[in-house]
């Protein structure tokens, strides 16, 4: 049965932010802030936009700080791969010396931005009144708090659970269901709600999240124990609060300072089949802990610009945000509803600022709809060029508390919704959750966002959230200010983007050799076509593929061992528009070889060499990799040390070819992976590198 209740602040951490949930009500033992936080602003950066150019040592350092990837998201908004047209002086660091003087006032600096050109500081009144003072300051401001309300929070127990294992049991291998189309038959609690964004065509097609990098602004994430994430790439995190790289709770944090971040981060990416997959459960991720929830105080919006301005430097494609901001303390005038412009916040113009780089942020509208007071969205879901998410009921009409619309110049807010009431997940305290807010809409809007990117990799940033406004379930009705365009269709929205062509899957049958591969169009797939050659591509043989759904098979000729196989994949639709996966084929195309390991990586965009028997990859890994089985049948799976120690055992059924591993706990070194199969009892080696 599933038994709710409300959990209030003297039971518990869990509130309302006004978009999600956020924890607060500490004991009176709690230190509280003695000062009040503000925003310091900076009149220049000591050099003028025209000094700002390549052999400028500022500029110089400052484009270090990018990562290719971002530079080259920048280059495909821009339109140039010039160094001096990829960055500006709004990303120049703020002038070391104006931080040297305030550090010599005794001012303790909490978060910088370069967008803003500002730092973060507690100020008591002294201090304030001398920085006010300051000849390159230009403006002293509090910093915003956010709205709260109360939450319905559910605890689920269910006797289908009782099917589940014991966490316990369950420790560092999780079978994957063998073909893309039947991840579907696995989603588990999650069924209802992914299928009402129209995510399961995505998944079937073999679309979840790979390549694509989100990111996560919250109050934390306990990612590393939980059973629907341990598994996942985190690319980078940092804790913006305690300035350390530990987003999950430590010793100064509150005990459930990393809640609302563990379950928003589950509904958007959790992967544990037959209970909980989120939209993009195989994404790369970037996490940013900005909430400190110790009190009422300041929560920190500069917290959320400098986390940000770092994920845009590292390269992000889509971002997550289940907070925000509206009130100030009770001594200080809050934000006013006519401060929702985009322009205003610091919050909203660090959101427009990144969207104009090629991010495509999604950000919660907040849950103050019901407030007669003030039902307004919150920062910085009033953003230009943003995606601000509100929350729907179980019958999809509009929950009475996910903030409305317009912003105060008079745009359509929210741009979307998604299921924002009794959104199952999974909790810091690894266990099944099902709450209710904005905060649980946002991610499975951005988890939807980034399977659109996966589908349409050199799709802008504003071309997908076009394509989600364009495909809403409400589009043969004006858009409004509590619906917008309505609830996401995310498989709409990416064929509104041009034909889909899925990630290719290929497996051995014996002698055989099969690929399977997702394909869908607007006005019908024609003539899908598999083009390859042996070795040099010269003599072009064609292997048509069939279909009674997405999902288009072929079937190779009997290939012998040795042979090296290039090919794309080419289809049309009804509009006669030709699409080749990959994008630029043949100048690029996909290869195997059969029975060897190894291959010619120089020409464009390499598949894997299709070993025999197993494939794993990353290898070397760091941690957490997939092992591929081409064998009959069931195999199992050992993991060997070098001294010949067994470190892992599994079985692997039948209907099941692929698994994630996590070998994070192991010593550096080289182990071998061995797999034998039960039918043919045939036992393969390979190596398996695990770094430090």
């Amino acid at each position: 049965m599933i038994v709710e209740k409300n959990i209030s602040a003297s039971s518990s951490f869990f509130r309302l932010l006004s978009c999600g949930i956020v924890f607060f009500g500490l004991n009176s033992s709690q230190p509280l802030f003695a000062q009040t936080k503000y925003w310091i602003e900076f009149k220049d950066k000591s050099i003028s936009p025209l000094e700002f150019k390549p052999g400028n040592p500022i500029f110089d350092a400052t484009i270090k700080g990018f990562s290719p990837r971002a530079l080259r998201r920048r280059a495909s908004v821009i339109g140039s791969n010039q160094s001096e047209k990829l960055i500006s002086i709004e990303d120049a660091p703020v002038w070391s010396r104006y931080l040297d003087s305030l550090n010599v006032l005794g001012i303790n600096i909490q978060a910088t931005s370069s967008w803003a050109n500002a730092v973060s500081a507690y100020l008591d009144s002294a201090q304030l009144r001398l920085v006010r003072k300051l000849f390159f300051v230009s403006r002293v401001s509090p910093i915003a708090t956010a709205h709260h309300g109360e939450l319905t929070y559910e605890e689920i127990n269910d006797p289908f659970l009782s099917t589940i294992k014991p966490l316990t049991e369950i420790p560092t291998v999780l079978p994957i269901p063998q073909g893309y189309d039947s991840i579907i038959f696995h989603y588990g609690l999650t069924d209802t709600q992914l299928t009402r964004i129209n995510v399961p065509p995505l998944h079937a097609m073999g679309f979840d999240g790979s390549g694509v990098l989100l990111g996560f602004l919250d109050v934390g994430f306990r990612w590393k124990v939980m059973e629907t994430t341990k598994m996942h790439n985190v690319v980078a995190e940092y804790d913006f609060i305690n300035h350390d790289s530990l987003p999950a709770n430590d010793s100064l944090d509150a005990p459930d300072q990393d809640g609302h971040g563990s379950i928003v981060l589950s509904a958007a990416t959790g992967f544990f089949p037959d209970t909980i997959i989120g939209p993009a459960y195989n994404a790369d991720l970037i996490l940013a802990k900005t909430e400190d929830v110790r009190s009422e105080k300041p929560i920190e919006e500069d917290n959320y610009a400098a986390g940000l301005e770092w994920m845009e430097k590292m390269g992000v494609d889509v971002t997550s945000c289940s907070l925000g901001y509206f009130g100030f303390d009770s001594e200080f005038t809050s934000h006013t509803y006519s401060d929702m412009d985009g322009r205003t916040t610091v919050a909203a113009r660090a959101a427009a600022r990144s969207a104009g780089l090629g991010v495509l942020n999604c950000s919660a509208m907040g849950n103050g709809g019901n407030n007669s007071g003030y039902p307004y969205l919150i920062t910085p879901a009033d953003a230009d060029s943003i995606i601000s998410v509100g929350a729907l009921e179980e019958n999809d009409t509009i929950a009475n508390f996910s903030s409305r619309g317009p912003t105060s110049d008079h745009r359509i807010k929210p741009e979307i919704c998604a299921p924002g009431v009794k959104v199952h997940t999974w909790s810091n305290n690894n266990s099944f959750a099902a709450a209710t807010g904005t905060s649980l809409a946002t991610p499975l809007i951005s988890g939807g966002c980034a399977l659109i990117k996966q589908t349409h990799p050199e799709a802008s940033a504003q071309a997908i959230r076009n394509a989600v406004m364009k495909t809403g379930i409400r589009t043969n009705i004006l858009p409004d200010t509590a619906y917008g365009y309505g609830r996401l269709d995310a498989y709409q929205a990416a064929l509104a983007l041009g034909t889909i062509i899925g990630p290719r899957r290929t497996w051995r049958n014996d002698s055989i050799h099969y690929i399977e591969v997702g394909i869908a169009a607007n006005n019908h797939v024609r003539f899908p076509v598999i083009r390859y050659s042996y070795g040099v591509f010269n003599s072009v043989f064609n292997l048509h593929l069939a279909t009674d759904s997405l999902i288009y098979t072929g079937t190779f000729p009997t290939l012998k061992r040795g042979t090296h196989v290039r090919y794309f994949i080419e289809t049309n639709d009804g509009a006669d528009t030709l699409t080749h996966s990959p994008r630029n084929a043949p100048d690029s195309m996909f290869e195997f070889n059969i029975g060897d390991t190894t291959i010619d990586s120089h020409i464009g965009v390499v598949e894997g060499s299709e070993i025999s028997d197993i494939s794993i990859w990353p290898n070397p890994t760091r941690g957490i990799f997939t092992v591929q089985s081409y064998l009959t049948g069931a195999t199992s799976i050992r993991i060997i040390d070098a001294v010949g120690r067994t470190m892992l055992q599994y079985a692997m059924p039948s209907e099941i070819h692929q698994l994630r591993i996590n070998v994070s706990t192991y010593p550096p070194g080289v182990y071998e992976l061995e797999s034998l199969s039960h039918y043919s009892q045939k036992v393969s080696v390979q190596k398996l590198i695990v770094l430090p």
